[in-house]
């Protein structure tokens, strides 16, 4: 009995393959397509869970520099606070002074009039210039004083704003930690979960991968092989998938031998 063609027998265990797949379907195994649509996903999964960790651990890292940063200013801020605070303590003091010369000055004067015109004159004269003076500088004084107490306030309100940045910034560092660690937990089960998978179903991801691209090269060669219907003669077109079609239909054959229930 002559060998089969081989064109002739890969049609036949093609059919043979289609028509024991298309039933194991019906009865309810899995198909390539849903162990290749299972492993995406889970693939997808656990790049977006390791993805999500690594944007966690940046944004911890960003909130612990701008932690240190708020830290500075907030120290800075109540350094200038204190500060503020001396100054216009000065100032204050420099007001009683100014007042209290204004004082002097005046019982100059007094003291002055109460001499009379001829030796009472020059005194009169320094006692209302020393009054003079001190008036513009306890004005002068109280100005700035003002000033002074104005910026504390605004550096209490300042100091107030960065103590609030300060706790959302550890509440942004808490929360990134702990998303950083649910991250991990994501991974480490979807890991578990790809393990427990594998056994459960005997596919593997990288076979499921190989088998996946093995089709979509058929579907491409299939579709050349349309474009080309009726363009080239078909025995230029055998002659030139022979070197594919024989070890395909090899493969097949020996796969067809394997599932066959052997005979004691």
């Amino acid at each position: 009995m002559s060998a089969e063609p081989p064109k002739q027998r890969l049609l036949r265990l093609l059919r043979r393959t289609s028509k024991s797949s298309g039933g194991a379907r019906g009865n309810g195994e899995r198909s390539t397509a849903d162990d290749s649509a299972l492993w995406s996903a889970h693939e997808r999964a656990l790049v977006r869970a390791r993805d999500a960790g690594s944007a966690a651990q940046r944004i911890a890292s960003t909130a612990a520099r701008q932690r240190a940063a708020i830290d500075a200013v907030a120290d800075r801020t109540h350094a200038l606070s204190s500060r503020a605070a001396e100054l216009q303590a000065g100032f204050a003091r420099v007001l009683d002074a100014f007042e209290r010369l204004g004082l002097v000055a005046l019982n100059a004067g007094l003291e002055g009039a109460r001499l009379g015109e001829t030796e009472g004159r020059q005194l009169g004269l320094v006692s209302d210039e020393v009054r003079a003076q001190s008036s513009r500088g306890a004005d002068a004084a109280r100005e700035l004083g003002t000033g002074i107490g104005q910026l504390a306030t605004e550096l209490a309100v300042l100091e107030s704003n960065v103590n609030q940045a300060q706790v959302v910034v550890a509440e942004v560092t808490q929360d990134s930690a702990r998303a950083a660690g649910a991250a991990s937990d994501a991974e480490a089960a979807l890991l578990d979960i790809g393990e427990r998978v594998k056994k459960a179903t005997g596919s593997d991801p990288e076979a499921v991968r190989a088998i996946a691209e093995a089709s979509e090269r058929a579907r491409a060669l299939v579709a050349s092989l349309a474009a080309l219907s009726g363009k080239v003669p078909r025995t230029m077109l055998i002659s030139a998938l022979r070197p594919a079609i024989e070890p395909l239909a090899r493969i097949l054959a020996d796969e067809e031998r394997e599932a066959e229930p052997k005979l004691e």
